[in-house]
């Protein structure tokens, strides 16, 4: 009786605690609504005022230029037009510009479905070796004229003139193009393998609440664009993964990339820590390993399509966008892929502008024509080079493994891509069977913004350090990620390369030569340094090899963890799952907790012992080419020409060119340093390219080629 009466009575107080508690709640003032988010259309990449592309904007003058119309021609058969161009020396040498715009009111005045073609004037008369006559079929019948001239000089309005049976300039643009493209067996035939689309406004066509979920937005897009979103979950950009054909051992694998095994020495593994690093991913709401990849709706259309600039991901978001982002606005204005939606990623990988990519960064927005020839003198978006179909994006990465088309640059340029027939000319066309591209039209990388090229995750965790920033402004220390270095405008490092990388995946065990340091250890800077490396990238090639190029790279060094016992690198968690997690080194800066849970993820033994080892990538450099005009000149990489003697170890008679001046023809470092370029040290260089580290004797001057020695005039004494 007793206890019954106990337990009605704590019944009794519980129940008058639940009935005050519901009435002091009922008496307070009800509480405010949540606010709505105050949208933003903000561009967050704006073009600078007055920045201009300007040899696409003399490109563009040109095309809108018009022509006084040819009324007659001077009637010749073609061989006899062609052999007589030859007998006056008509041919490359008297090309005036190389790169042209076809566009003119002539061909636009109906159809603007179509953007303007650009057009290589200089490589298409090379492959056609200096035959004029070729497309320049006939002169005007003034003997005043010049031989060639413009095609639009003959061709204007269709059906205008005296000469009803003349083309249009349209028919004859699509005529001879096509044609010879079709006689040659190469070069485009379609519309879009030389045009690119217009954009189609979409200000009527997309239909959405006011508030729409970033899912709703996406069902939107696919209501027309089915096949897109079906072509988009077969893609690299979407799952993260795919086939690496060009990495040795794993060239059969079709699920290679940073969403399963690959590594790096930044922040070392998505796996884990996905919520975060999928910032950049081009879809919504991959936060962990149940993410379905099947859903098209998760899909994200408008970080690639954006043409307003204000488009933005939440950072820690798994890839949802920023609330303050308007959808609706956003998705009215779609286009075509441009720098800036490409960058919003690809310019900052790694955490930060610049951080990952020596050869990208925010500057490439709007870039300078020398920060860039293409993107800042011609405004070519990424795409241009970088071409897609069904969402597979060709380009191919030294860093990450997945290859969805490869695209070079001689693609556009040709494997001799000096077009003249001058001394110089002919030989840089003989270099270019053993030297790359960027060799020499990228004779330093991050000359737009310093890059990082050493992390040492080792001296992480020390929450009282306080970061200094370095002379570009960088800070040297975050007490999350541990030490770093920087470099702008740094000269490369350069190795053979064929197209193949060797990669170091999750679960390798590294150079069973390195010796690394246990945490307690002290090492100095240089110590940390001269440690055995692990490349967890490294190129593939030889000087025997024929297939293999000297290729410029840019190295990111780093200290990073690695099991003591099992010796592969470790994963560590370093972003928490959410408010409870406390095994994330960023909330906890407890490494052991970190790597448990990081190498849980990974499905790979821990020992419980870990130890700091010292890791190379090799990043090869093939953005921020610049002008031909400041390519690496002869003397800069042949210290045998600095002295007296020069072509004329080979080439006695001198009578026509000018050798000294050949030879210093090229990169003008104190150009660069007066534009605020961090290049002091590389002024008056003239040992660019270690020769002896690629295997040769000597410089290749004096020792030879790679597979033969020099042929006549070597070693002749100077008269």
């Amino acid at each position: 009786m007793k206890r019954n009466t106990l337990q009605w009575l704590a019944f009794a107080a519980v129940a008058l605690m639940v009935w005050v508690t519901a009435s002091a709640w009922s008496a307070a003032p009800p509480a405010e609504a949540q606010k709505p988010v105050e949208k933003s259309r903000k561009d967050l990449t704006p073009k600078p005022e007055g920045w201009v592309a300007p040899d696409q904007q003399e490109a563009e003058e040109l095309a809108r230029k018009t022509y006084p119309y040819v009324e007659k021609v001077l009637m010749e058969d073609l061989p006899l037009r062609q052999q007589r161009l030859r007998n006056i020396d008509i041919g490359f040498k008297d090309i005036k510009r190389s790169y042209i715009l076809l566009d003119s009111p002539y061909v636009d005045t109906y159809d603007k479905k179509y953007g303007p073609v650009r057009f290589m004037h200089a490589k298409h008369a090379a492959s056609l070796d200096g035959d004029c006559a070729a497309c320049h079929h006939y002169r005007p019948a003034d003997p005043e004229a010049a031989e060639t001239v413009a095609c639009r000089s003959c061709h204007q309005e269709a059906f205008s003139g005296g000469d009803q049976e003349r083309l249009g300039l349209k028919a004859a643009y699509h005529i001879q193009c096509m044609g010879c493209h079709a006689d040659m067996k190469k070069g485009p035939v379609s519309c879009e393998g030389c045009h690119a689309t217009r954009p189609v406004d979409h200000k009527e066509l997309v239909k959405l609440p006011a508030n729409p979920t970033p899912q709703e937005v996406t069902k939107e897009c696919l209501r027309c664009h089915e096949d897109a979103g079906k072509d988009m979950l077969t893609s690299a950009h979407w799952l993260w993964r795919g086939p690496s054909p060009f990495t040795t051992e794993q060239r059969k694998d079709v699920m290679s990339g940073k969403g399963t095994t690959t590594i790096n020495n930044f922040c070392i593994s998505i796996l884990s820590n996905e919520a975060r690093c999928t910032s950049c991913h081009a879809g919504y709401g991959w936060k962990d390993d149940t993410f379905d990849f099947s859903k098209t709706e998760n899909i994200d259309c408008l970080v690639c399509h954006d043409t307003t600039g204000s488009y933005v991901k939440a950072p820690p978001k798994a890839g949802m966008p920023d609330p303050k982002v308007d959808l609706p606005h956003v998705a009215q204005n779609v286009g075509p892929t441009s720098r800036s939606s490409c960058g919003t990623c690809h310019f900052s990988g790694g955490g930060g502008d610049a951080v990952k990519h020596a050869d990208m960064s925010s500057e490439l927005n709007w870039p300078s024509r020398d920060c860039d020839i293409h993107m800042g003198g011609y405004d070519f978006q990424c795409v241009e080079c970088h071409q897609t179909r069904n969402h597979k994006i060709s380009g191919r990465s030294t860093s990450a493994p997945v290859v969805e088309g490869s695209r070079a640059c001689e693609d556009c340029h040709t494997s001799a891509p000096h077009y003249g027939d001058s001394l110089l000319d002919h030989h840089l066309n003989k270099h270019c069977d053993t030297v790359g591209c960027n060799t020499c039209h990228s004779p330093v990388y991050s000359k737009c913004l310093a890059t990082k090229t050493w992390w040492d995750w080792s001296t992480a965790g020390d929450r009282d350090r306080k970061a200094q920033k370095d002379k570009y402004g960088k800070e040297d220390y975050n007490w999350m990620k541990g030490t770093f270095e920087w470099k702008e405008s740094a000269k490369p490092e350069y190795a053979w390369y064929n197209g193949f990388m060797k990669r170091h995946v999750l679960g390798d065990t590294i150079n069973p030569d390195a010796v690394g340091f246990r945490p307690g250890e002290e090492l100095t800077y240089a110590q940390k340094r001269a440690l055995v490396k692990t490349n967890i990238t490294e190129p593939i090639g030889s000087m025997k090899d024929p297939h293999s190029k000297i290729t410029p790279f840019k190295i990111m060094a780093a200290i990073q963890p690695a099991d003591a016992e099992h010796r592969h690198l470790l994963v560590p968690h370093t972003f928490p799952y959410d408010k409870e997690d406390k095994t994330a080194f960023w909330v906890s800066a407890d490494w052991q907790a970190a790597f448990e849970e990081g190498m849980k993820k990974a499905k790979l033994p821990y020992s419980g012992e870990y130890m700091w080892v010292a890791t190379n990538m090799y990043w090869r450099i093939e953005h921020e080419v610049m002008p031909k005009e400041h390519a690496l000149s002869c003397v800069q990489c042949h210290t045998s020409l600095k002295g007296d003697r020069t072509c004329d170890r080979c080439h006695q008679d001198g009578r026509n060119a000018k050798f000294r001046e050949l030879v210093e023809k090229g990169a003008d470092f104190e150009h660069l340093r007066l534009k605020g370029r961090d290049v002091g040290s590389l002024i008056g260089t003239t040992d660019y390219i270690d020769f002896k580290k690629l295997g040769y004797k000597d410089d290749p001057i004096l020792s030879g080629g790679r597979f033969k020695t020099l042929p006549l005039g070597y070693g002749a004494t100077k008269k």
